[in-house]
């Protein structure tokens, strides 16, 4: 029986094909300057780049694609690998004010995933959300968002049940604000947010339940920010940051509790180095403290780095790592310590042909607990620009988790293309 994805995939291939042999033709007909300072995916492209549609003080930009791809371990498992086809729909509209004060911005979306020959992996999930700011004064900006998302957790997810007879399904709910301020060279910045995790309970293939809700729970973020602005485009700064982690069921309903506060001190600085690099850059301490006391309390360094340097006009090359604490519910553990280091490329091949790819490595060390993950990631990629209303893209991804817990050792591969519309 022939899967209706993989036609689907043949078609995309076809059009790919055809149309590669008027891409030189086509970059011709697009006089265009390259400007050391953009990214290769931040770079506009006339002519290829979606032009969205005018609605009064609004730009609506609609979107959709479909993906066909191959995994070969769905499951996440260290044996007994199974392979299945993958067909994902997607549709998504972001809705951006032009007004020349204050801004609004929506979006929403929604994805579908049809496995081939194992349905009960099939998922939807869909999402909105809004933001925006408010210009008070020339020198006072308040910005708000909100975002509601249906989610599925990865089968790799560390804390998902390897026994559920399909991904668990969650809620999450966001909400933030900040206020900002500037005083001539100096910007101070307050803000918080706000985060509710809602997870549905499964159940194993006999039908026994597999409960969930000892998973729910609440955090709360609190900032304040003091940034010493060196130029329009450079800063350093000190930022505080509080939180607390509230878990919705409590003793006697559940054996243990797992809330917990925390805090963190740093020091950064946001920058654009003339045309050669731009990002940001942060180094302090942090600590987090469990109200369990069978569970370690955790402290230590904490950075983040995120940057992209313009190796040449046509090549980006963008550096990332964090160093953070990570919630969990794996058996015997109150969070793990994640560290990860990694690197994207992009280059323009041509004005339309796009490659890209990226590397990375993660350190997971499970606290209270003697499991600790080492995950490597890799992928590549090329995206071709048929005109501003399609494009093509294929990838791979490979993803490998070494643990000195057996059962969670995997490796899976991932191969896909997408055909993709957009107005």
């Amino acid at each position: 029986m022939t899967h209706g994805g993989i036609r689907v995939a043949s078609l995309t291939a076809g059009i790919l094909v055809a149309s590669v042999c008027g891409a030189y033709a086509q970059e011709a007909d697009t006089q265009l300057q390259d400007v050391r300072g953009q990214s290769v995916m931040d770079r506009a492209r006339p002519g290829y780049d979606a032009a969205g549609i005018r609605a009064g003080g609004f730009i609506v930009y609609p979107r959709a694609s479909v993906t066909e791809a191959y995994e070969d371990n769905i499951y996440a498992t260290p044996t007994n690998e199974t392979d299945d086809f993958i067909t994902t729909l997607r549709a998504g509209v972001a809705v951006n004010s032009i007004w020349s004060r204050h801004a609004l911005n929506l979006n929403a979306g929604l994805s579908q995933q049809f496995y081939a020959d194992n349905g009960d992996e099939d998922r939807f999930d869909w999402n909105v959300g809004a933001g925006g700011r408010i210009d008070v004064t020339s020198m006072t900006a308040i910005t708000g968002s909100l975002r509601y998302a249906q989610m599925h957790e990865d089968r790799g997810d560390p804390s998902s049940p390897a026994a559920a007879n399909e991904p668990i399904e969650y809620t999450l709910f966001t909400a933030g604000a900040a206020i900002s301020q500037d005083f001539a060279r100096m910007t101070a910045t307050i803000g918080g947010e706000y985060l509710d995790y809602d997870y549905d309970d499964s159940a194993t293939a006999g039908g026994v339940n597999i409960d969930q809700d000892f998973r729910d729970r609440e955090e709360y973020i609190e900032r304040a920010r003091l940034a010493y602005n060196v130029s329009p485009d450079t800063n350093f700064y000190v930022e505080g940051q509080l939180n607390q982690i509230e878990y919705d069921q409590q003793p006697p309903v559940v054996a243990v509790t797992r809330d917990s506060d925390g805090w963190q001190a740093v020091v950064g600085s946001e920058f654009r180095l003339t045309n050669m690099a731009r990002g940001g850059v942060y180094i302090g301490y942090q600590e987090r403290d469990y109200d369990n006391p069978a569970f370690a309390n955790t402290d230590g360094l904490a950075f983040g780095a995120n940057v992209d340097w313009f190796v040449t006009p046509l090549t980006t090359i963008t550096f990332k790592a964090n160093q953070s604490v990570e919630e969990t519910t794996v058996g015997g553990s109150s969070g793990y310590d994640q560290q990860e280091v990694g690197f994207d490329i992009g280059h323009e091949l041509m004005r339309n042909l796009i490659l890209s790819g990226g590397a990375s490595y993660e350190n997971n060390d499970f606290n209270s607990s003697a499991r600790e993950d080492d995950l490597i990631g890799a992928n590549v990629g090329v995206t071709y620009l048929l005109n501003r209303n399609f494009e093509i893209g294929l990838r791979y991804t490979f993803e490998d988790r070494d643990s000195n817990v057996a059962t969670a050792d995997y490796t899976r591969n991932v191969v896909g293309i997408t055909l993709t519309g957009k107005l």
